[in-house]
């Protein structure tokens, strides 16, 4: 057994000198880094792996009891409804999360991106509002049991999208709303029977300023990507909205009676930073559930680093993307900037390579095929920012190029997550191309949490300039009851 964990690599280098096993982990000299001379551009060239790592061993040969759906609590006609869509037993991070939401704690939902967080907090909330509406609660029109915030409008179609498949054969009415129209929506406001609302942040804050929604009654209400909801950008808004809500500040006791108070739940890939600054005076965040798995924040796939001067970037990119492409897999390029972004698109046209441009500085009408283009095989490679790496489910894609390497590790953990999700198949790995000294610092930190089997460390070296984009966003408001209706949808 010990010869064998001897041969485990963790990290594999260009100078085997550097290479890293798992049973290196015992040594107590502080490692050295295959990275530590990279600010020196006569390293350009240099490469090394990091292969997916765990040095829980309990954890790494426990087998779950993962317990079927009726198990756990929910509604049977919900878990019967999940049985005629395939999905018949829960992940881990739902075997865990469901009972302790159902419960009617406040809930830290983070779990590594594609393992199963959205229907963690879905089930729940359907569930709840199927008892809730047995119980006859008085309700006025556009009067909402439950609210999603995202701070995305991809994501919030996903969700809402999710949300309306898995209900489709219950008495839930879910109202999707990601802008556009805002004004018009204020001066003649919309007037349906609404239980769930899911929106983008910055459409919900203005509809309900004015009076469309009527929050009295919120019961549930779920941050998703709670971290970019939590950035500096948005606090200030966000803090006034929250402030409007019903959110109970520590405890809501479950029972089928309609409580008091809104139960809080953040769901994020990683654990909020800011979360004690933006919920201050909201809610206590000691008494806040935490819910993770053990694989929050670990290196999940296969991932390389290459040391490279800009004026190499061009050509690396050619020699990378044309055998994936020849053998139709799909790509998602990551820039740090929505110029680089665009450039991307245009040089791999150019070199006859067929991309799709998604980023912030799109209008509405360009923007609304973009992501279904290549959602839907249009195109094999998509050209993207920050605003394309959250939450979207994109379980076809096995392989992630950071084109530019990202400065926060909260940022390179989302864009690792579009690759190695639940569902995905074939061997999935991230590459990166690493040039500037701020890009080697990010480099460095990942590579010692490796060496050390540690998580990779949450910190930003941007922490006080304002990010690239912040996704607040602008769609036609629509209500959507029936999957036929999916054409109306931007994506």
């Amino acid at each position: 057994m010990e010869d064998q964990k001897s041969k485990i690599p963790i990290i594999k280098c260009k100078k085997k000198m550097y290479d890293f096993y798992k049973s290196n982990i015992r040594t107590k000299e502080k490692p050295t880094l295959a990275s530590h001379g990279w600010k020196n551009k006569k390293t350009r060239d240099d490469y090394f792996f990091i292969y997916p790592y765990d040095n829980n061993e309990e954890t790494m040969n426990e087998e779950v009891d993962f317990k079927t759906f009726n198990d756990l609590g929910l509604s049977s006609s919900l878990c019967e409804s999940l049985e005629n869509l395939g999905i018949y037993k829960p992940l881990q991070i739902q075997n865990i999360g469901i009972p302790k939401i159902l419960q009617g704690s406040n809930v830290l939902l983070a779990a590594e991106t594609g393992c199963g967080k959205t229907l963690a907090y879905l089930l729940p909330l359907i569930t709840k509002i199927l008892i809730w509406k047995q119980n006859n609660v008085q309700r006025t029109l556009n009067t909402p049991l439950g609210l999603i915030v995202t701070p995305s409008r991809e994501l919030t179609v996903q969700i809402a999208l999710e949300l309306i498949s898995i209900s489709k054969h219950l008495d839930i009415k879910t109202k999707l709303i990601t802008g556009g129209k805002t004004k018009k929506m204020i001066l003649d406001p919309p007037v349906d029977h609404v239980d769930i609302l899911v929106c983008s942040f910055g459409v919900v804050s203005k509809l309900t300023t004015f009076g469309v929604y009527n929050l009295s009654l919120l019961r549930y209400v779920v941050l998703d990507e709670a971290d970019a909801l939590f950035h500096h950008t948005f606090q200030e808004k966000l803090q006034v909205f929250m402030k409007r809500l019903p959110i109970s500040y520590q405890y809501n006791t479950t029972t089928d009676e309609f409580p008091k108070a809104a139960q809080l739940i953040l769901v994020s890939a990683t654990i909020p930073s800011r979360m004690d600054i933006v919920l201050n005076g909201i809610v206590n965040t000691d008494s806040l559930e935490h819910v993770k798995t053990e694989r929050l924040h670990k290196i999940l796939v296969p991932q390389k680093f290459i040391r490279l001067i800009p004026s190499q970037k061009p050509v690396e990119l050619m020699k990378y993307i044309r055998p994936k492409v020849r053998n139709k897999e799909r790509v998602i390029i990551f820039s740090n900037q929505n110029g680089t972004s665009y450039w991307l698109s245009s040089f791999l046209r150019e070199c006859g390579i067929e991309a799709t441009n998604l980023n912030g500085d799109m209008s509405l009408e360009v923007r609304r095929g973009k992501y279904g283009e290549f959602l839907n095989g249009k195109t094999l490679v998509l050209s993207t920012t920050n605003g394309g790496s959250r939450g979207l489910d994109t379980v076809m894609v096995n392989h992630v190029l950071n084109y530019d390497f990202p400065l926060d590790t909260s940022s390179y953990i989302h864009r690792c997550g579009r690759t190695g999700r639940v569902g995905s198949r074939g061997e999935s790995r991230v590459t990166n191309f690493v040039c500037k000294l701020a890009e080697i610092v990010v480099v460095q930190k990942i590579e010692m949490a490796a060496r050390k089997m540690k998580p990779i460390p949450i910190f930003n070296l941007l922490a006080d300039e304002k990010e690239e984009e912040i996704l607040e966003d602008d769609y036609t408001g629509q209500m959507i009851e029936d999957l036929n209706e999916m054409e109306n949808i931007p994506f």
